[in-house]
């Protein structure tokens, strides 16, 4: 995860990052590289006129980049200056302990510590780096926004086109294996000094890559979450906040899951979570009102209005089609989807994908000391 960074902050094509700015002065073109659980790639972006910048950046990223040990040295410095007072970050080892629980202790949730910032290795760093990026055949490029197709293609050709190449694609996402506890589980962290609470309370939850089943699923989640502002911030009058959100790492399966996120005082946290789960169990049970239906669907064509106005939104629905092996024009049915949300469908996702036997609940409350 960390290779990126030592291309970044090394340069590219010979340049050092800093000559690199001075090149690019009065240009807005980049390009990053990035590597994540399941894929990995080059994302960039410019005005118009920078387009071919930007594509040439593209391509020193992938053929020249840079290994400086000046910058490997920055990389760990910094991540020092950082993590040496991680133990007084109440929030960072939060966040930590809810990936840790939430996997069952995958590897991929242990935190970066002192003692494994120590083992950084930069020359595995540049070998991992150069591997993942030496078969152009693996990338898909993907173009969103203001441009002409006939340049843009003609551009394409040159820096894209001409990457090395072995002809044929080689690369596949490996399953990690990330699961969700198959029970329930309740951890408490006393961490901090502020007078505040702070609870997750996760469900097992992996729908299946199907736009109607994820559309459900995201409506349910709202549906929650507009019902528990509701009921916790006017029966109780204690949250600072609440949200719910589907949390699913695709294409791996089985760590999947819908969290419900609130935060109060700390002596408040344990009526609240009690009163989620009799709202979710309620759900089940009665399913939700027409009123909770209509605004959820209301917020979901809402969100779905702005985003078609963002390039953002097609790069990432284009980026998902691919690498889940979509039909990309099921992104255009979006709002067909959304018109079909019932009470009764959105009731089942409910029956399905918050089992009351297999949840989690991670609370940080301040230390007692």
């Amino acid at each position: 995860t960390l290779a990126p960074a030592l291309v970044q902050l090394s340069g590219i094509g010979g340049h050092s990052a800093v000559d690199l700015q001075k090149i690019l002065a009065g240009k807005i073109a980049a390009a990053s590289p990035f590597v994540s659980t399941s894929s990995h790639g080059i994302s960039g972006s410019s005005t118009p006129a920078n387009l071919e910048t930007a594509l040439q950046l593209l391509n020193l990223t992938f053929t020249a980049p840079g290994n400086d040990p000046q910058a490997f040295a920055l990389i760990r410095k910094q991540l020092e200056a950082s993590y040496a007072n991680r133990d007084n970050n109440p929030g960072l080892l939060f966040r930590e302990k809810v990936a840790e629980v939430n996997t069952s202790g995958h590897f991929t949730s242990q935190p970066l510590t002192l003692a494994r910032i120590a083992t950084l290795d930069r020359a595995a760093m540049a070998a991992f780096y150069k591997a993942r990026f030496a078969n152009a055949a693996n990338f898909t490029l993907f173009m969103v926004g203001t441009f002409k197709l006939d340049e843009a293609e003609a551009l394409a050709a040159r820096y894209v086109g001409t990457l090395p190449s072995t002809g044929q694609a080689d690369s596949r996402f490996a399953d990690l294996g990330i699961k969700f506890p198959d029970a329930i589980e309740k951890v408490t962290l006393e961490k901090g000094r502020e007078p505040r609470a702070q609870t997750v309370l996760s469900f097992f939850a992996d729908p299946p890559i199907e736009e109607n089943e994820q559309t459900r699923v995201v409506a349910a989640t709202d549906v929650l979450e507009i019902a528990l502002r509701d009921i916790l911030r006017e029966e109780l009058g204690e949250t600072y906040n609440v949200s719910a959100g589907l949390s699913q790492a695709l294409p791996q399966r089985g760590g999947g899951h819908i969290a419900i996120t609130f935060g109060a005082s700390p002596e408040n946290i344990p009526k609240m979570v009690e009163r989620s789960l009799e709202e979710v169990k309620r759900l089940q049970e009665q399913g939700p009102s027409e009123d909770l239906v209509n605004r959820a669907k209301e917020t979901a064509r809402r969100e779905h209005e702005t985003a078609l106005r963002q390039n953002g939104f097609w790069l990432g629905r284009l980026q998902s089609a691919r690498l889940l092996d979509r039909d990309p024009l099921l992104i255009l049915k979006r709002e067909e989807r959304i018109a079909a949300l019932t009470q009764q469908n959105i009731q089942e996702i409910f029956r399905t994908y918050f089992p009351l036997n297999r949840y989690t609940v991670v609370t940080l409350l301040p230390d007692k000391k």
